[in-house]
Parts: C-alpha cells; sequence; structure tokens
C-alpha cells in the first residue's frame, strides 16, 4: 500500500520500500500529467514522447500492490488475530478515503451541488463512495480494499503452495489468470468487470513471494542497472507499436478498437518486472549514498506518498486551469513539466505541513516525528 506513518519508525523497516514508494508516487503524477497527450488532435512527437512515458510509469500500481504484498507477508502470517488485522486494516485506508472522497465530489461538482437539494447532494456522495470515482486516481482504494479482504484467504492458499514447494507455480497461475482478466476487459465478453483486483493479482503475490526470499534476493542481485533500464526502454517501444497504429491510422486515443490494446496487456506483465527490478536496484544504489539530494527527495517523497496520493489530484487541476488562462494547453511542451513540478512540489509541501497537525495519521495516513 502507499503507506507512510513516518513516527514510529520500526527498526527492522525494510528501506529500500521507501525509496520505492517515492519512485512509485512520481510515476502516478506523471501518468496523470502525460495523460492529457490523448487531448492533442494530431499524432506529432509530443504525443509520441507523452505516450512513452505514460507507459513506462504505469509501473506504479502494480508495485504499490506489490508493495503491500511485502508488507502484508511481512507482518501476517501463519496465525494472525482477524478482528486485530481488519481493525488496522481499516484505521489505515478508510478514514483518509472517506476524507478525500467527500472532498473531490465537493472539489468536481460544486457547481452542481451549490444548486442541488440536500439528499440530492448526499445521494450523489453516497454514489462517489460506494464506486470510487469521487476523482479517477481514487479507484485504487477498491482495488487495495478488495485485497485487504481477501489477504487471509491468499495467504492460506499461498501457504499451501509453498509447503509443497510449489510458490512458483502459484505465480504462475496467478500471471495465467491476471492476463486473461486484463486482456478480457478488452473484449465483449469481460468490458465493465469490477472485481479489479483480478487484474493486479500476480504482483500481490509476487509482493508476498519477494519477501520470503528478500535476504537472498538482495545477496544474489547481480543485473546492471544499465541493463534493466535498456529492457524497459525496449519493452515500453514494444508496448507503444500497438496503441501508435491506432493513432496513425486515424483513430484518436479514445477511440481506438479496443482489440489493439490486448497485445500490450500481454507484454505489461514482462515490462513492469523488469521496471521493478530496475527501481530495486537503483533503491539499492541509494543505501550507500543516503546523504546525496537526490536520494533525499525520493526518501521525502517515499515518506509521504500515500497522502502525495491522495491530495495530488487537487494541484493537478488547478495547476491546468491556471496554465489554460495563459495559453499554455494540451498542445504546448511547457504544459507537461510544469504540471508535473507543481503538483508535486505543492503536493509535498502541504502533506508535509498537514502531517503536523494532531491526528493527521487519519487525514493524510502521515504524522511527523518532530511533532510533540
Amino acid at each position: 500500500m502507499i503507506r507512510s506513518r513516518t513516527s514510529n519508525v520500526k527498526p527492522d523497516i525494510i528501506e529500500e520500500i521507501g525509496y520505492l514508494r517515492g519512485f512509485g508516487v512520481l510515476a502516478v503524477i506523471a501518468i496523470h500529467t502525460t495523460g492529457y497527450f490523448t487531448e492533442v488532435k494530431q499524432f506529432n512527437s509530443l504525443v509520441l514522447v507523452n505516450l512513452w512515458v505514460d507507459i513506462f510509469s504505469q509501473f506504479a500500481v502494480p508495485l504499490f500492490i506489490l508493495i503491500s504484498g511485502v508488507v502484508l507477508a511481512k507482518n501476517y502470517r501463519e496465525s494472525f488475530a482477524l478482528k486485530e488485522f481488519y481493525r488496522k486494516r481499516v484505521r489505515s485506508i478508510i478514514p483518509q478515503y472517506l476524507l478525500f472522497s467527500i472532498l473531490y465530489t465537493a472539489f468536481n461538482n460544486w457547481d452542481i451541488m451549490k444548486n442541488s437539494a440536500l439528499d440530492t447532494n448526499f445521494a450523489l456522495l453516497l454514489n462517489s463512495i460506494w464506486l470510487a470515482d469521487a476523482s479517477y486516481h481514487l479507484w485504487f482504494f477498491s482495488i487495495i480494499i478488495q485485497f485487504y479482504i481477501l489477504y487471509p484467504l491468499i495467504i492460506r492458499i499461498y501457504s499451501l503452495f509453498k509447503q509443497r514447494n510449489r510458490a512458483e507455480l502459484l505465480l504462475v497461475l496467478m500471471l495465467m489468470i491476471q492476463t486473461f482478466f486484463m486482456a478480457g476487459l478488452h473484449t465483449s465478453y469481460l468490458s465493465g468487470t469490477k472485481i479489479n483486483f483480478m487484474g493486479f493479482l500476480f504482483y500481490f503475490c509476487l509482493g508476498i513471494y519477494t519477501w520470503d526470499h528478500f535476504d537472498s534476493f538482495k545477496r544474489k542481485f547481480t543485473l546492471p542497472k544499465s541493463f534493466l533500464f535498456i529492457m524497459s526502454i525496449a519493452l515500453t517501444l514494444g508496448t507503444s507499436f500497438f496503441i501508435i497504429i491506432g493513432l496513425t491510422t486515424g483513430y484518436r486515443y479514445d477511440s481506438i478498437p479496443a482489440y489493439f490494446f490486448i497485445g500490450p496487456e500481454l507484454i505489461y506483465p514482462v515490462l513492469r518486472v523488469i521496471s521493478f527490478l530496475f527501481l530495486f536496484n537503483v533503491s539499492m544504489s541509494f543505501l550507500g549514498k543516503r546523504r546525496s539530494i537526490l536520494a533525499k527527495v525520493i526518501k521525502r517523497i517515499g515518506d509521504y506518498s500515500f497522502g502525495i496520493y491522495l491530495i495530488h489530484i487537487f494541484f493537478n487541476q488547478s495547476a491546468i486551469k491556471i496554465l489554460k488562462n495563459y495559453q499554455i494547453d494540451f498542445d504546448s511542451w511547457t504544459f507537461y513539466p510544469i504540471v508535473f513540478a507543481v503538483t508535486i512540489i505543492l503536493s509535498y509541501l502541504s502533506i508535509r505541513l498537514v502531517s503536523f497537525l494532531p491526528f493527521s495519521y487519519y487525514l493524510v495516513g502521515s504524522q511527523s516525528r518532530n511533532r510533540s
């Protein structure tokens, strides 16, 4: 999960995860910035560059799901109290989700709500909470809630396979189920299906498997960053090939036939695993140079990644509105770096300030260790 409680840091914390969370939330903001290439009317180099960045950055949510698997496997294994487990899961995600669902419902529907009856607005709010669509990025919560509910069953199944030395077989099965499900979403058979966790089963189980082999994996990890980076770029280009065909044959992105996206779904798991390995390699290298500016920045962003994820759409949308007033729009090269920089800086600063408030953990998931 995109989780950060900077008070009460445990001595056995996995430092690499802090950096991975930082990379993950930067990728989320990159997706929500570069995604506006779909508004550009003609296919050109601006569209191409943003498409590549968008595809590469799609590792973000799978990475957070993998981290959730690692953290849960680390803390909850063979026997644990279900009541306490679910109580902690509710405490760690539901207050923040409800608060930001209310805020985003008002933010995105204010013109309608101020002229509507109280019961109409209340119904709108309840519907937004139930469907996790108060803002387009809150869909993540529906996935993580489903995994929290199912975790006791998943870890039991994983343990059964592990006892028979078949954990790798379970990963293969989860990969097949996930891939068939994601490809099926682009067909008439599964289109509109809402059991979103199915599209991330492999990554979650991979997180559990990763924790089981974490120490040996770190010792034996020898793949160079340059090789992993080149592989990530090559797979990104390969994934984009199908979409580029659609864009260059006269379709707008939103009207490209669904079957054009089946090919990318077959490549995505490989691309994302390679991206995970690349980012893990970078994170390990940061451990040896914690005092470097880049390492400190990524670590700080990772510390507040949950709150940044929650709040960043406010600043993203506000920055876009302001830029439009100055005729800087989706067709401009300067639009994308400005929106990205403004979003990450203001999101971080706001969550850092909120973290000093009492009970800020229940607001944004972070509590500053410096608050008395």
